[in-house]
């Protein structure tokens, strides 16, 4: 379906992009013809029947497809297509003669692209001035929180009166704003084709400590012209990691780069600058934080996010049978989560050893992180043994790695795709009432550890409902305040050790008849007998919910 975006002359487009990465080699219709949508020129795209009336993109980016090819499907275009239904553009980093016959003779645009150019780089661009173009150009002195990047490096530009470039911190270009030729030095024009500046000149900017500064401080840094790499004045900024605040400093996420153009830079650019980094900060910080449209697909097949997966889908996206026995792993910290940088650092290198192993074991595995777990699912697996061999392996090298000691629970057999999100829950649900097990045994199931489950969800549920708590028990905490009789740790040992008074008293370090005296008060002040199976098991029970709630 095409989006609706907003119409754009050819010339308009190509100025944004610059002679430097795309230049018109023919335009039947001439360079005014209008675009508002773009997509990659694919080999299905060339065998497919075109259904009547519809519609193609206006922009098509020749990727992955011979001249031949390309030649021969607008050839057809022309041949088969009404004018109105055709591409108005192509571009294209041959551009052989074939094709440009072939796109005259169908009164479609030919441009060319430089052959160092990012083909996703000139998509993004494209996209965002067809589907964001502003009107007439204005100084923009506050762009939107969310704006992409390009969006800023363009307003940045019309504040400053610059050339502006958004790297990363490799010194890789992530978005430029447009220009002409005529005003870019050297290192701009390269850096535009979507690569690193020239290496020399990098290097120079590192011997002469630029890196560090725009590394150790918050303001502008000034770098005059240099004959020698033929660059005109620029400034840059660092761009710094977005709330960071105490004794570490923040990480260097990249550099906004304003090179001076035909007219000095505006008096007031450093201070569009600082502004500029914090909002590219949010956006970079986003972007690589953010999960991809693949990881949010296979963590709705967990659960999360509202579940609703279309399994069928899934299965043909992931090369995976939807039905068949399964087997889902969760692992979690054996510790309390700590929520500092070191911590969060270790999980994430944690997420990454766990998808080479998992894939190492199984290819058409899917692994994810919800929270602070980390899940496997390992289609049409019936071999519980060895998914339980292979969790111990990990969980021992993750620990002998980089020190994240991990516990883990199976759920399995799985009955298919349809099926992850229960046995994810049942995970959860394992990995949440057995934290205390020792870390002898660092992987179990529901089925192996159904006692521990099942009793610590009923603790949990008496704990959070007062109706379902003995006061009695009330009777004894105050006895014990008032008197200091510890009545309810006696009771708790005497029951704990099954009526054996001498492991009691010995456990509670007191003589066996001071034992026998408090557990003589403690039923007399709370009128139960000890001697009816009832009453000790309910009080068993409620001094276990107190136990779990201390």
């Amino acid at each position: 379906m095409k989006s609706v975006n907003h119409l754009i002359p050819l010339s308009e487009l190509l100025s944004a992009l610059t002679s430097a990465v795309a230049t018109l080699v023919d335009a039947p219709a001439g360079a005014e013809v209008v675009v508002d949508s773009v997509a990659f020129m694919d080999v299905d795209d060339l065998t497919m029947d075109m259904p009547p009336g519809r519609a193609l993109p206006e922009v098509y980016l020749q990727v992955g497809v011979s001249d031949d090819d390309a030649a021969r499907w607008v050839r057809d275009l022309g041949e088969r297509c009404p004018a109105e239904h055709r591409p108005r553009v192509v571009f294209s980093k041959s551009a052989s003669p074939r094709l440009r016959a072939a796109a005259r003779e169908a009164g479609i645009a030919l441009v060319a692209v430089h052959p160092h150019a990012r083909w996703e780089m000139v998509h993004a661009l494209i996209e965002r001035i067809t589907g964001h173009r502003a009107g007439p150009r204005t100084a923009v002195t506050a762009p939107a929180l969310d704006t992409d990047l390009f969006g800023l490096a363009q307003s940045v530009a019309e504040s400053t009166r610059g050339l502006v470039a958004i790297e990363d911190d490799q010194s890789r270009v992530l978005a430029y704003s447009a220009d002409s030729t005529a005003s870019a030095d050297a290192v701009r024009r390269l850096s535009v084709l979507g690569r690193q500046g020239p290496a020399g000149y990098l290097h120079w900017l590192q011997r002469e400590g630029v890196f560090d500064r725009l590394r150790n401080t918050g303001d502008a840094v000034e770098v005059p012209a240099q004959l020698e790499w033929e660059t005109r004045r620029r400034i840059g900024i660092g761009i710094r990691e977005p709330g960071r605040e105490g004794l570490r400093a923040p990480a260097v996420l990249g550099t906004i780069w304003v090179q001076e153009a035909a007219e000095p830079l505006q008096s007031d650019s450093a201070k569009v600058l600082r502004g500029a980094a914090s909002i590219a900060a949010r956006v970079i910080w986003r972007t690589r934080h953010a999960p991809t449209t693949d990881a949010l697909l296979i963590q709705r097949l967990f659960g999360a996010h509202g579940g609703d997966v279309d399994i069928a889908a899934f299965a043909e996206m992931f090369a995976m049978a939807a039905d068949g026995r399964a087997a889902v792993v969760g692992f979690a910290r054996h510790l309390p989560r700590d929520s500092g940088r070191d911590a969060e650092a270790a999980m994430h290198r944690g997420t990454v050893t766990l998808r080479l192993h998992a894939s190492a074991f199984r290819q058409d595995c899917v692994t994810t992180r919800i929270g602070d777990r980390l899940y496997v699912l390992f289609p049409e697996h019936r071999s519980v043994d060895r998914v339980t061999s292979w969790t111990r392996q990990v969980i021992e090298q993750l620990d002998e790695r980089s020190g994240l000691g991990l516990r883990a629970a199976i759920a399995a057999p799985v009955a298919g795709l349809g099926d992850v999100a229960r046995a994810r829950a049942e995970v959860d649900r394992v990995l949440d009432r057995t934290a205390d097990l020792p870390a002898a045994e660092p992987v179990t199931t529901l089925a192996r550890s159904r006692t521990t489950v099942l009793l610590a969800e009923i603790l949990t549920l008496i704990g959070d409902n007062p109706q379902l708590r003995d006061p009695r028990l009330d009777t004894l905490a105050d006895y014990d305040a008032k008197y200091s009789a510890d009545l309810r740790a006696s009771l708790d040992a005497y029951l704990t050790q099954r009526g054996d008074v001498r492991k009691a008293a010995t456990a509670l370090r007191i003589h066996p008849n001071t034992l026998r005296y408090r557990i003589r008060r403690a039923t007399q002040l709370m009128g139960v007998d000890l001697d009816s199976a009832p009453d000790r098991l309910l009080l068993e029970i409620q001094l276990a919910v107190q136990r779990d709630g201390a």
